[in-house]
């Protein structure tokens, strides 16, 4: 049963923004945002663990700062059940028209542990699950009820999903970070090379090289069914941002004094480097809008379509994210993974036009930036 807060207000949407783990940091500033700006009158959906703790009530405080209607809801990404009921519930009411079409779907929720792994109720590791594999259910059952005319996904990653990229070669990586879904997957196959800091930090860099592995494919796909060949699959890089939530399960040393320090450097940081390592939530959650909906610049244009987005700058994604091989045994093991048939979803095939093939993407000068 999903707790759902509504604040009803006499504003025509104009299409749904859904953002998970809006809780606190950047789903926050992003929440922040769409109640300041009253240009656009979209409705807003925003997902959070449990509506009944503290950051929910902040949350609605913050929204109702603004005319547009919004929705509080729960997501347990932990529950792939949960993710079918949650995805269920939000396509009927798309469906009754309750809700708008959904415009833009950010994927901000996220999870990492330093403190050893930890497994799910359906028996997958932590990280893997609320990262990847139930965004993976999620955005396939939600397809339905994405707009079709200029429907974005958003996709929030990170440097880190790419070994050859300079903020990681001082990282315990993997040169070559693939491996069998199934084995990132099971309670039976345990990370013990390295210490639980160097580990947590491995499975959550995995875990974004596999979203990004999907955003590939999932674009690949809706380019084949005309009717969802509008919708564009985007992944936005927030760079490090230490006010978030993702920071709780961190060593006491990260969590303290240290996340102290880099709050305190990051504004002049991010002068000096807007999209640098160090930024804070409310620049990311600019970039990640501008993402969602920027329709007028030569970068992105009206229907941006798999690009990998460093902040506001165009980037390219890893070597092994953009493996179309790759892409299709993620696909097909994933689908397994999470008890989905492609004929539960709208990318079913008899909808394709053509079957699915991936280009390799031209080379993107890292100093193009988003207008």
């Amino acid at each position: 049963m999903h707790k759902f807060v509504e604040d009803e207000m006499m504003v025509e949407p104009q299409g749904t923004l859904m953002v998970t783990g809006a809780g606190g940091g950047i789903g926050r500033a992003i929440a922040e945002r769409f109640a300041a700006d009253s240009s656009d009158p979209c409705t807003g959906l925003f997902t959070v663990r449990n509506t009944s703790l503290e950051n929910a009530r902040l949350l609605r405080t913050t929204l109702l700062k603004s005319k547009k209607p919004f929705t509080i809801a729960s997501l347990e990404l932990s529950s792939l059940i949960n993710v079918r009921s949650f995805a269920t519930n939000i396509n009927a009411r798309v469906a009754s028209g309750a809700i708008a079409p959904i415009r833009a779907l950010v994927l901000n929720a996220g999870y990492m542990s330093k403190f050893g792994q930890r497994f799910t109720e359906d028996g997958y590791e932590m990280t893997f699950q609320v990262n990847y594999l139930a965004n993976f259910l999620l955005v396939l059952l939600l397809l339905q009820s994405m707009d079709r005319d200029c429907g974005r996904i958003i996709f929030i990653t990170s440097w880190t999903h790419d070994p050859a990229d300079a903020h990681s070669r001082a990282l315990p990586l993997r040169k070559v970070m693939w491996r069998p879904v199934s084995d990132l997957a099971v309670s039976s196959v345990l990370d013990t090379k390295y210490n639980k800091n160097q580990a947590g930090l491995r499975r959550y860099a995995e875990s974004k090289l596999w979203l990004m592995t999907f955003m590939h494919a999932l674009q690949t796909r809706l380019d084949t069914i005309p009717e969802l060949q509008n919708i564009g699959a985007l992944s936005v890089d927030p760079g490090g941002v230490f006010s978030t939530g993702i920071m709780r399960e961190q060593a006491w040393y990260l969590r303290g004094p240290i996340r102290m320090v880099l709050n305190l450097l990051t504004p002049c940081m991010q002068w000096a480097w807007p999209n640098g390592v160090l930024r804070t939530a409310e620049k990311s959650a600019r970039d990640i809008l501008r993402a969602c909906f920027a329709v007028d610049g030569p970068v992105l244009g009206k229907r941006p379509k798999g690009l990998y987005l460093n902040g506001s700058r165009l980037k390219v994604s890893s070597k092994e994210s953009r493996d179309v091989k790759k892409q299709s045994l993620l696909w097909e093991g994933s689908l397994k993974l999470a008890g989905l048939e492609e004929k539960e979803t709208a990318l079913a095939a008899e909808r394709r036009s053509t079957p699915p093939t991936v280009d390799e993407p031209s080379i993107i000068k890292h100093s193009e930036h988003i207008s």
